[in-house]
């Protein structure tokens, strides 16, 4: 991603509400990066629409560096924002910001955009033909206002020289591959282990659904069967089963879950045993074989055939994919 030698600028557009865990996510892995390289890497400033203090969005201020009226031009722009706030326009997307930022594509600049930050970047004209992530509680909005922008449920995405994250931890993931593909996996290992980061998350990472934090208090009896799930994960329930135990028949069962989370109890139970075993392959030196048995796979070729089709790497690739 970055063609110079030596120390290099990433910036960071504020704008008003920004969440501030990200920005200090952002800089502490720039942080510790610049200490095992050795020597400095990494510099950063933080940019503003105006000169004054920009407000995050627990009320802490804090003082821009330079404004976007300004000539420098950093190695990598990131455009830090808030949530999307529903229908309401960001207040940071403004004429003037998008101006700016298109002069940044044009001169070949890096552009990100972290949380709600994709949106302006999307108002620019600047994620067309791209695909993007954005926080699972923005998606609905995102997808009603950019209809034609390929938008994905990872974590982060990395789509040649534009890079979005969905925000909050997910930040020290994006970071940390950034870090990886400049200054190589043993110092990303390095600062993740300093940050007490057990597992570095990639793009095949998909946020948890909505269906997993806004069902459970949406609907009782869909509570009770995803928690039945949750703790059945090595030895799966049939679905007569599962819809025993929440009192519901099978057929009730399966429209519940398709007006809540969009997919069948199958699928939705699938995927959860596949997420469970991919955290289960990051996060111990457990063998493949004993991974598909406590995800609640009977066999190893058909573990292995599931799990590309849901990551799209054999599980073998994928762990030896990781930091």
């Amino acid at each position: 991603m970055f063609k110079e030698d030596g120390e290099i600028e990433i910036g960071f557009l504020l704008v008003p509400n920004f969440p501030l865990v990200c920005l200090s996510s952002a800089l502490d892995v720039m942080r510790h990066a610049n200490h095992y390289a050795g020597s400095p890497r990494y510099r950063y400033r933080t940019y503003a629409e105006k000169s004054g203090t920009v407000r995050a969005s627990n009320g802490l201020g804090i003082q821009a560096g330079a404004v976007i009226a300004e000539t420098a031009e950093p190695s990598l722009l990131f455009v830090c924002a808030g949530s999307a706030g529903g229908s309401e326009p960001l207040t940071g997307d403004t004429p003037e910001t998008r101006k700016w930022l298109r002069h940044l594509s044009r001169n070949n600049t890096p552009l990100g955009g972290i949380s709600a930050g994709t949106f302006i970047l999307a108002r620019a004209g600047l994620m067309d033909g791209y695909q993007c992530a954005v926080h699972w509680d923005d998606a609905t909005v995102f997808r009603e206002t950019f209809p034609e922008i390929d938008l994905s449920n990872q974590v982060f995405i990395i789509d040649r020289d534009r890079l979005s994250c969905s925000g909050g931890a997910a930040t020290i993931d994006m970071m940390l591959r950034i870090v990886a593909e400049d200054l190589g996996s043993d110092i990303a290992a390095k600062v993740a282990e300093m940050m007490l980061v057990d597992r570095v998350r990639s793009t095949l990472d998909k946020q948890a659904s909505a269906a997993l934090y806004k069902a459970k208090s949406r609907s009782e009896p869909l509570s009770r069967a995803i928690e039945a799930m949750e703790h059945n994960l090595e030895a799966p329930l049939s679905m007569i089963e599962l819809a025993s135990h929440i009192t519901l028949t099978r057929r009730q069962l399966h429209r519940l879950f398709r007006q809540h989370t969009g997919q069948t109890p199958t699928d939705f139970y699938r995927d959860l045993r596949l997420r469970h075993a991919r955290s289960l392959l990051h996060g111990t030196p457990a063998k493949i074989i004993d991974v598909a048995m406590a995800s609640g796979f009977g066999s190893h070729s058909h573990f292995t055939k599931v799990y590309r089709e849901r990551f799209g790497v054999s599980p073998l690739k994928d762990r030896r994919a990781d930091l």
